[in-house]
């Protein structure tokens, strides 16, 4: 088996819809004959599980922090979903939910030994260098929004704070690169840039080769845009000046694969613990979440 393509899946924002995706795209990976393997990196108030179907996980990441389980394999609880796996968050262990770097080192370098043909990582809410550093660890997230400003500006601190954390991690030992990068858009450094762009060419001239590297980093990056609870053809239009802006002002493309309609049948297939997509998969909703898996499909392995 490949090694697995893994997808972090976040938006800054709570409440607009990130474990509802996660476990309806994850369910048609599966129905396109691909295993998957959900993971919750919400430590602080995972629920991923139950739109999977399990009413309270036995293990979960928290067993493998604290050293109970030696292997991520050990923590793996089975979903209603064929050929797919989930590993749990914590949702009520306070000191668990901002785990030091270390330990989301371990996490993260050991999901890509897991055996799936993608794996979903369902992050937590906010930009906190916890989420953000989950993002930027994988090459490949969606980030999650709907139409409303607030949950835009989330989804852009989001992205942005991701970036930035991706791009000091290139360098750990160099504390001058890294202190010019933070400085980005900091209005008490006197050197603050509009631009991930205007900070390169800044930092080009001193730093050539890190900017080089940076740039692939960027450029390497697949970052794609699901709109969701979308009600008028106005929110998706919000949704392509989101795109606009975030290539603008953090130098990063995003791939727009679609909305998901406004349905209270997401609401009902919720309280029934299972995927829209297997509840009521005649739904209009259902119809744009299996457009939106369509395109990621195609984006991330070149075939439908």
């Amino acid at each position: 088996m490949d090694n697995p393509v893994i997808i972090s899946v976040g938006g800054g924002k709570g409440g607009v819809g990130k474990s509802t995706i996660t476990a309806n795209i994850g369910a048609l990976l599966v129905r396109n004959h691909y295993s998957v393997g959900f993971i919750d990196a919400d430590l602080g108030g995972a629920n991923l599980h139950l739109c999977l179907g399990v009413r309270r996980p036995l293990t979960g990441l928290q067993d493998y922090i604290t050293g109970k389980y030696k292997t991520l394999q050990e923590i793996i609880i089975p979903v209603t979903l064929q050929n797919s796996w989930l590993i749990s968050g914590a949702s009520d262990i306070l000191e668990l939910a901002n785990p030091n770097f270390a330990q989301k080192q371990k996490i993260i370098r050991n999901l890509a030994k897991m055996e799936a043909d993608f794996i979903l990582v369902d992050l937590g809410a906010g930009s906190d260098n916890h989420v953000a550093d989950f993002y930027a660890a994988f090459p490949c997230g969606i980030v999650v929004t709907d139409g409303l400003p607030t949950s835009i500006e989330n989804a852009y601190g989001f992205l942005k704070n991701g970036i930035l954390r991706g791009l000091v991690r290139l360098f750990p030992g160099d504390g001058e690169i890294r202190n010019s990068i933070r400085r980005f858009s900091d209005p008490q450094s006197g050197k603050a840039y509009a631009t991930i762009g205007e900070m390169l060419e800044g930092l080009a001239r001193k730093f050539p080769r890190a900017v080089k590297e940076m740039r692939m980093w960027l450029q390497q990056r697949r970052t794609f845009l699901v709109l969701n609870m979308v009600r008028d053809p106005d929110d998706v239009k919000v949704g392509e000046r989101f795109a606009e802006m975030v290539k603008k002002y953090l130098s990063l493309n995003i791939y727009y694969i679609g909305y998901i309609v406004f349905s209270p049948d997401v609401r009902k297939s919720i309280k029934a613990m299972r995927p829209l997509v297997e509840y009521c998969g005649e739904s209009r909703a259902a119809e744009c979440f299996a457009s939106v898996t369509h395109n990621l499909i195609a984006l991330t392995k070149g075939r439908v």
